[in-house]
């Protein structure tokens, strides 16, 4: 390993940005029309005994929503759950090229995920993809999970290549004041 393992790659600094963002903006306004989804469903339905009908239908895609735009950031951060064992009985170079692999394997994995959510966006219509109540089309929300696991895979390239060239990847815990 060289000096590098004490900075951040350039790469993983913008990274970290464009998840962020990503993350903050776009999740945070679908957090925040849930949020406000299940307030008025609830007043609705306890206090003028009158439930919205299809509010679990705008549920239900507020939710994915959100999931989709944060799991890069997630990711990023370390926010998933990780089991760290090899670390501990062996040493950082072998724990260093694992991690390359899982990333490679993990990123593959992305690339399919994407693919299929694509294509699965693209024949929504066709197979009568749409939510339960109101049959809203999944179209959009397909893409929108397409978009999420891109951006995820996005992060595990990256990281991946960071590793390669012999950077930390540890720079980007914590509570940011870019935005």
């Amino acid at each position: 390993m060289s000096d590098k393992s004490n900075g951040a790659d350039p790469a993983l600094e913008l990274l970290d940005r464009l998840v962020r963002a990503v993350a903050l903006f776009a999740g945070g306004a679908m957090v925040v029309g849930l949020a406000i989804l299940i307030v008025t469903a609830v007043v609705f339905r306890y206090v003028f005994n009158s439930p919205i009908f299809g509010a679990d239908d705008f549920n239900q895609i507020l939710l994915v929503s959100t999931v989709a735009f944060a799991v890069a950031h997630s990711g990023r951060t370390g926010g998933q759950v990780v089991v760290e064992i090899l670390g501990i009985v062996s040493g950082p170079t072998l724990t260093r090229w694992t991690d390359i692999f899982v990333k490679l394997i993990g990123a593959m994995m992305m690339g399919i995920l994407v693919w299929m959510l694509i294509e699965s966006g693209l024949t929504a219509a066709a197979y009568g993809e749409t939510t339960s109540s109101l049959e809203i089309t999944l179209k959009p929300f397909f893409w929108i999970l397409a978009f999420g696991m891109a951006l995820y895979g996005l992060v595990l390239i990256i990281e991946m290549v960071a590793l390669i060239r012999g950077y930390s990847l540890s720079g980007s815990t914590g509570p940011s004041n870019d935005l």
